[in-house]
C-alpha cells in the first residue's frame, strides 16, 4: 500500500498548528499523512504502526485521524548512576519511547554511586567514578554501596563510552528523542569529587601541583559537618566557590557538547541536577536535644554541631563576605546561575534542573540560557498540587515529574514482593499513572490518596499564568539493579504516562484558583474516567502488551485477584485480555475459565500469562 507524505504546516487549525502534529487518513488503497513538521510525519507513521494487528499484521483499518500532542515534552528520566543500565536496555527503551510518542530521554548519568560516561582528558571519572569494589582509600574504585559487593563484575559497576554515547544519540535521533545529559551537582557528586581527588593525587605525586588543582572539586580546608538525604558527607558536595569546580563544569560540557555535534544532534539542553543541597540534620525530621517543645517522631540531635555545606570552607566564607552571595543556603542556585551562563556560552538553548535546586534565584530571568525549565517533583500532599504554578509564574518551563504519581521506582502495588522505595506514595500502578492530571494538581486529591493510604487536600492558590511544557515519569535506580528489573518497573505503566503526556482526557478538569479537592468532594466525572481506563486496559490487554513482548521487553504481567467463595475459584485481572492460571500444589498450571470456575480445597496459587506463554506474573496464594 502506498504511503504519502507531505509537511504542510500553513494549512492545520490553530488548535492543531504545533509541533508534532498530524493528520492520518487510511482507505481502501493507500496511507496519506499531512504533517505540520518531521516530527508530526514520524508520530503519523508510529500511529498507523500501532493501528497494526499483530494477530494479523497484512490489514490496516480505514481511518481518519487529527492529532496533535498535549505538552512539547513528554520525557521519561532514567536513572543509570546509582546502578548501570546497559546501552542495549537505553536503545530498547528510546524504541518503545518513539512508539509512543515520548521525545525526551533525560539520561542522569552522575550521582554519589557513579560517573557512567567518559570524558575524554579526565580518565578518573570512569577509571575510579564508574566502578565500586572493596578498596577503602578509593583509589581504584568508589567504596560498595547499594548492595553491589566487593566486586566490580556487576551492576554497580559501568559506563558509557564516547562511541557508546554517540551511537545512543544516533539512533535517539533517528526516533524523534531528544537527549537530555544531567550531570548532578552541587549535591549529589561524591563519584566526580572522589576521582578528582585521586586525579589530584596522582598529578601532585608527579610533581604538578598546577595540573593536579586544575579541575579539584573540593575545599581541603572545609571542615563542615554535614550528612546529606543518602547519608554521605562533605565529599558528596562539588564546591560552588571555587574557580576549578567552573573549570570542571566548563571541560565536562564542552566534551558532552562534542559527542553531540558529531552524532548531529547538537546540545540543546542541559541539566545541572541540583536537587538536595542540604543537611538532612537540620531539616525537618530532626530536632535540637535542648527544643523546648519536642515533637515525639523527630530525631533528637545537636544541631549545634551541625553545618550547611560549604559553612566551614574558606573560600565559601570569602565570597559570602564579598557580598556575591547572600549566605551559604544561597550557594548552590548561584552556582546554577553562573553553569546557565556556561551553557549560554557554548549555545546550548534550555537549562534545566530539579526545582529545589533553584528556590533562592529571583526567577527565570536570572539564567543566561534563553529558556530555563524545572522538573517539578514535590509530592502534591506535601503542597506541591499548589506551589507548581507559582514556578511557571515566575517564568519557567514546568515539567511536572510528581514522585507520588509518575515515579517508576516506587512499588506497583502494595506487596512486600514488589520492589522499590515509598517515601512519595505507597504504591503507583498502572491505572493511578493514567488517572494523573497534569494540568490540574489539586484534581489529584480527588481521585487518589497520600502514602499512608489517608485522603487528603488540595486547592490552587496561585493563577496559572503559564501552561507547563510537559511532563516527565522517572525511574530512580537505587532498588533496580538489572535491566531485566529496569523493564519491569517501567513498563508497561509508562504507557500511560505517555497518553496522559500526550492527550488531555475529557474527565481532566480545568484548573482554577480557589476550587478544593479531597475524597469528599464529588468535582471530577469518575464514570467518565472509569470509561478512559476501561478503554485504555482493554487495548493494553489485548494488543499492547504483546507488541512489548515482540519487541523483547521484560514488562511486568498484573498479579491476578483471586478469592475462593463456596468451594470455587474466581479470578479477574487489570488487563482484559491476559490469561490466568491457576495451581493446587505449585508446581502444575491449569488455565483458568471464568465460566467454569474450578472447585478447588486448601491453598491454591495463581498468576497470569502472557499472550505467547513466554512471560508471567508474580506468583501469590489465595486460601
Amino acid at each position: 500500500m502506498p504511503v504519502e507524505i507531505s509537511i504542510y504546516p500553513s494549512g492545520f487549525a490553530k488548535e492543531l498548528a504545533k509541533p508534532g502534529a498530524y493528520e492520518l487518513d487510511i482507505s481502501s488503497d493507500k496511507v496519506t499523512i499531512r504533517a505540520f513538521d518531521t516530527s508530526g510525519a514520524f508520530y503519523a507513521m508510529q500511529s498507523v504502526m500501532g493501528l497494526i494487528d499483530s494477530n494479523n499484521p497484512a490489514e490496516l483499518p480505514v481511518v481518519s485521524i487529527k492529532d496533535a500532542p498535549r505538552f512539547q515534552y513528554r520525557g521519561v528520566m532514567v536513572d543509570v548512576a546509582r546502578n548501570f543500565h546497559s546501552k542495549e536496555a537505553i536503545l530498547s527503551t528510546i524504541d518503545q519511547m518513539a512508539a509512543y510518542k515520548l521525545n525526551k530521554l533525560h539520561l542522569h548519568l552522575s550521582d554519589d554511586e557513579g560517573w557512567r560516561l567518559e570524558i575524554p582528558g579526565l580518565p578518573e571519572l570512569t577509571d575510579i567514578g564508574s566502578k565500586r569494589c572493596f578498596d577503602l582509600d578509593e583509589k581504584s574504585c568508589l567504596l560498595p554501596q547499594l548492595g553491589s559487593g566487593s566486586t566490580t563484575d556487576n551492576f554497580g559497576s559501568g559506563h558509557f563510552s564516547r562511541a557508546d554515547y554517540v551511537e545512543i544519540l544516533k539512533y535517539a535521533k533517528a526516533r524523534s528523542v531528544e537527549v537530555i545529559p544531567e550531570i548532578d551537582m552541587p549535591a549529589h557528586a561524591r563519584a566526580a569529587v572522589v576521582s578528582m581527588e585521586a586525579r589530584y593525587e596522582r598529578l601532585m605525586n608527579e610533581g604538578d601541583e598546577a595540573a593536579a588543582n586544575e579541575y579539584r572539586l573540593m575545599d581541603p580546608e572545609d571542615t563542615s559537618n554535614v550528612t546529606t538525604v543518602q547519608f554521605y558527607d562533605k565529599k558528596s558536595f562539588i564546591n560552588p566557590c571555587m574557580e576549578s569546580s567552573t573549570r570542571f563544569v566548563d571541560k565536562v560540557i564542552t566534551e558532552v557538547a562534542a559527542m553531540h555535534k558529531e552524532a548531529g544532534m547538537p546540545l540543546s539542553t542541559w541539566h545541572y541536577g541540583g536537587d538536595e543541597a542540604k543537611n538532612i540534620k537540620l531539616g525537618g525530621g530532626f530536632q535540637d536535644v535542648n527544643a523546648e517543645e519536642k515533637v515525639a517522631w523527630k530525631g533528637d540531635i545537636d544541631q549545634s554541631k551541625q553545618d550547611q555545606p560549604f559553612a566551614k570552607s574558606p573560600q565559601c566564607q570569602a565570597m559570602i563576605d564579598s557580598g556575591d552571595v547572600k549566605d551559604f543556603g544561597h550557594l548552590p542556585s548561584h552556582f546554577a546561575e553562573q553553569v546557565s551562563k556556561i551553557a549560554a556560552d557554548k549555545g546550548i538553548e534550555n537549562f534545566q534542573a530539579w526545582e529545589d535546586g533553584l528556590k533562592y534565584s529571583e526567577g527565570a530571568d536570572a539564567f543566561a540560557t534563553s529558556n530555563t525549565r524545572v522538573n517539578f517533583w514535590e509530592v502534591l500532599y506535601w503542597g506541591g498540587a499548589s506551589t507548581i504554578y507559582d514556578w511557571a509564574n515566575k517564568g519557567y518551563d514546568v515539567v511536572a515529574s510528581n514522585p507520588d504519581y509518575v515515579y517508576m521506582d516506587f512499588p506497583y502495588e502494595v506487596d512486600s514482593k514488589e520492589r522499590g522505595y515509598y517515601w512519595g506514595t505507597r504504591a503507583t500502578d498502572t491505572r493511578k499513572m493514567f488517572g494523573f492530571a497534569p494540568e490540574n494538581m489539586p484534581q489529584n486529591a480527588e481521585t487518589s490518596v497520600d502514602r499512608d493510604g489517608n485522603g487528603f487536600t488540595a486547592k490552587g492558590e496561585f493563577e496559572a499564568e503559564r501552561p507547563f511544557l510537559g511532563m516527565s515519569a522517572q525511574l530512580w535506580s537505587e532498588t533496580v539493579r538489572t535491566d531485566e528489573q529496569f523493564e519491569y518497573m517501567v513498563f508497561p505503566r509508562v504507557l500511560a504516562a505517555a497518553e496522559r503526556a500526550w492527550h488531555a482526557a475529557d474527565w481532566e478538569n480545568p484548573y482554577k484558583v480557589g476550587v478544593e479537592y479531597s475524597q469528599d468532594t464529588n468535582l471530577v466525572d469518575k464514570d467518565a474516567l472509569l470509561a478512559d481506563w476501561t478503554r485504555f486496559a482493554n487495548v493494553l490487554g489485548q494488543r499492547e502488551l504483546a507488541k512489548l513482548e515482540k519487541a523483547g521487553i521484560d514488562y511486568r504481567l498484573p498479579v491476578p485477584g483471586a478469592v475462593v467463595e463456596q468451594g470455587e475459584l474466581a479470578m479477574n485481572i487489570q488487563f482484559p485480555g491476559v490469561a490466568l492460571q491457576y495451581s493446587v500444589d505449585g508446581e502444575n498450571w491449569l488455565d483458568y475459565n471464568d465460566e467454569q470456575r474450578p472447585s478447588v480445597t486448601g491453598e491454591v496459587w495463581v498468576r497470569s500469562k502472557s499472550a505467547s506463554g513466554n512471560l508471567f506474573s508474580r506468583v501469590t496464594q489465595v486460601q
